[in-house]
């Protein structure tokens, strides 16, 4: 005589806690739904569309701008937008050389700089970009180089080294920064 199906069956298979197939499938869709909805709004917000900084772009860069080197910025306020605007502007042709995988990957951290929730996971920052104060810049900045995940380290320097590399390049900004420029020979 056999046994029937139900005692064969091994019971400790059922335990509460062991994923089923069902829970598995339903989990993985939930986070790929997350992951391209995040993945989405990254695309929307990147930084360069067409060869130009979008709005987005330039927020995110003006922003870094004045964390990196804002005490060499001019203190009068009119001058000081000035400059900004001039960095940004010498920024787009800088960004426009790089190789197209270094471009994908800059507007890829730009886009995960300017969309709210990303931004907080990545700079602590609670704030949009044009609404922050320099200490909180600072302070996010601080966050971002300090942190122990090596992907938040890796896109402060990152970013920090674009910023950096543009503003010391632009000849302008040399006598802010005072250096007299090269010595003539």
């Amino acid at each position: 005589m056999q046994a029937p199906l139900s005692i064969m069956a091994d019971r400790a298979i059922d335990h509460p806690l062991t994923p089923r197939r069902r829970w598995f499938l339903k989990t993985a869709l939930a986070i790929g739904a997350l992951g391209a909805s995040l993945g989405g709004l990254v695309y929307w917000h990147r930084g360069m569309r067409e060869g130009h900084l979008t709005q987005e772009g330039r927020s995110v860069f003006r922003a870094l701008a004045i964390g990196f080197v804002g005490p060499m910025l001019p203190q009068d306020p009119a001058r000081r937008e000035a400059v900004l605007k001039a960095h940004l502007d010498h920024l787009e042709p800088f960004l426009n050389n790089l190789p197209q995988v270094l471009q994908v990957q800059v507007n890829a951290i730009v886009g995960l700089l300017a969309n709210g929730v990303t931004r907080r996971m990545l700079t602590g920052l609670p704030t949009d970009w044009d609404s922050a104060t320099p200490a909180q810049l600072a302070a996010a900045f601080d966050n971002m180089r300090r942190h122990p995940l090596p992907s938040n380290r890796l896109t402060y320097q990152v970013v920090r080294s674009i910023t950096c590399m543009t503003f010391f390049a632009n000849s302008d900004h040399w006598s802010l920064t005072g250096y007299p420029g090269p010595v003539d020979l």
